[in-house]
């Protein structure tokens, strides 16, 4: 075990160096997007964020603002900056589960190569995934640790994770967990989010002022409203996958140059489509909401690591690099995992996630696998596995395990 756990934590490591690497040398275009942002605002031109970019900006006004100071810098050394604090972020969120109670190398850093394709594609592009990953998997800890005892530790990592959520809305529940906490906990968790919400917000009104913050919120609810559905394969969410199989409508495929290909058949009618992903929709918020409920009945760390996987369930739009949410999940499932047969299940599903692209099975399969909404179904399959490894050995009679991320 002590063999693998290190092998784990040598392939982690190499992944984000791949990944550095990949962004340098294939453009990192959603950074490029994030800079041109952070330009305009030192510019004097922050009211067009949404109206000039390499391509379109869909975050929140403030993180141009906070994209400002990497601006200043030559992009190599910003790009650099962005992709070191990325690593860091990964070696953060799997320290604590890399070594077991006796001290030995542990299987944790498994879950980055489980998710290795995400991970790459969150480095290649430059998103912010991991950013919210991190600010999530921190907050959360310090939410659960120290008892009622307060700490400025406590406060600076609610007010990174509150401005993380809204720059991608996405991670906006994870500020409702302050509500479980104890009286003095919580008074110190939500003073942080509603200084870091109310400095995050109107930060964009020191360079355009506050009469134009309307304006410039009314842009920001504009381009989200523009992205609608997105009708490419790469779209993992529920609500893709029923329009690319069931509805009759072509689907675009860009590993197959950008093409317009049928998949499945008409056996639903768009309303119908609408319908079916309105009802995945509130099934998916009832499980999210379900899971606050279920606090006491989990462990904590089981708690944690399902909270942050399920945050992209109920979206219409779930890109690849979202699912590297997962890994605190993958992290639980090696620390529970105890049989061979485990370990086969772990090693099929980091099979099919990273070796499903067009590259290794060729662009038609990889095609049908992607617009099936794969990722989607194999976090789900992942989630499904975890849970019933943590519930196992109560029913043998077992003690439970105790299990960190």
């Amino acid at each position: 075990m002590r063999f693998w756990g290190a092998a784990g934590l040598a392939l982690a490591s190499l992944i984000t160096a791949v990944g550095t690497l990949w962004a340098f040398q294939r453009g990192a275009p959603d950074f490029s997007v994030f800079l041109a942002a952070g330009k305009l605002v030192l510019a004097g031109q922050g009211m067009d964020i949404y109206a000039r970019s390499p391509d379109r900006f869909l975050y929140a006004p403030g993180f141009a603002w906070v994209m400002a100071p990497f601006a200043y810098l030559p992009r190599s050394v910003a790009l650099a900056l962005w992709c070191f604090a990325k690593a860091a972020v990964v070696g953060a969120v799997i320290a604590p589960g890399l070594r077991d109670r006796a001290g030995r190398f542990a299987l944790a850093a498994w879950a980055v190569v489980l998710f290795a394709r995400p991970v790459l594609i969150d480095f290649q592009y430059g998103q912010v995934n991991l950013f919210i990953l991190g600010a999530g998997v921190w907050a959360m800890r310090r939410h659960f640790s120290g008892g009622e005892k307060k700490s400025p530790t406590d406060f600076i990592a609610w007010f990174v994770l509150t401005v993380a959520a809204i720059t991608k809305i996405f991670a906006l529940p994870l500020l409702l967990v302050p509500l479980l906490a104890p009286r003095s906990k919580r008074r110190t968790e939500l003073s942080a989010i509603a200084l870091g919400a109310a400095i995050f917000l109107l930060a964009p009104a020191v360079s355009v002022g506050l009469g134009a913050l309307p304006g410039l919120y009314g842009g920001w609810l504009q381009a989200l409203l523009d992205k609608g559905l997105p009708l490419e394969s790469h779209n993992q969410s529920f609500a893709a996958f029923l329009h690319h199989y069931f509805s009759g409508e072509v689907t675009h495929v860009i590993s197959l140059g950008s093409t317009w290909v049928a998949l499945g058949s008409p056996l639903l009618s768009l309303s119908a489509v609408s319908l079916l992903s309105m009802a995945w929709l509130s099934f998916a918020l009832a499980f999210l909401a379900s899971w606050f409920v279920m606090r006491d009945r989990w462990g904590t760390d089981l708690w944690i690591s399902v909270l942050i996987a399920i945050l992209i369930l109920p979206s219409h739009l779930v890109w690849k690099p979202y699912f590297v949410l997962a890994i605190p999940l993958a992290m639980q499932a090696f620390r529970l995992a105890h049989a061979p047969v485990h370990f086969v299940f772990l090693a099929a599903t980091g099979l099919v996630l990273n070796f499903s692209g067009f590259d290794f099975v060729g662009g038609a399969w990889s095609a049908r696998f992607e617009a099936a909404s794969g990722f989607l179904w194999v976090e789900i399959l992942l989630l499904a596995f975890t849970l019933w490894l943590s519930r196992a050995p109560k029913l043998s009679g077992s003690p439970e395990r105790t299990v960190r991320i």
